[in-house]
């Protein structure tokens, strides 16, 4: 594979169009997004541990919800940060759906 392709692909989210991620009963934005994990801001008073499993609802721009489960990869507190690593993520088909409804949004 070349070194400029990627093994899978990653959507950055625009601030003002992220979607989100319900864990248990709080909802985080999402700052992006492959098949196989997700960065996003954690919400107030979501605590996260490192390693620990997490299953979550991510809920995509045509009104899809769709389950997904993982654990926690990383933690960051300034500014706070997390990432879940999928073991049930979303599939290529699904990010390039919500690729193609960026791109006609922001024309990127």
């Amino acid at each position: 594979m070349d070194s400029d392709q990627r093994d899978f692909y990653r959507i950055q989210y625009p601030q003002a169009d992220r979607p989100r991620l319900r864990i248990g009963a709080l909802v985080s934005e999402v700052l992006n997004l492959s098949e196989t994990g997700v960065r996003f801001v954690p919400a107030e008073g979501l605590e996260l541990v490192m390693g620990a499993p997490v299953t979550a609802e991510l809920g995509f721009h045509d009104g899809q919800a769709m389950l997904v489960a993982g654990h926690v990869h990383s933690v960051q507190s300034e500014p706070r940060i997390a990432a879940l690593h999928f073991t049930s993520g979303v599939p290529a088909a699904k990010i390039l759906q919500e690729q193609q409804i960026l791109r006609q949004r922001y024309g990127r």
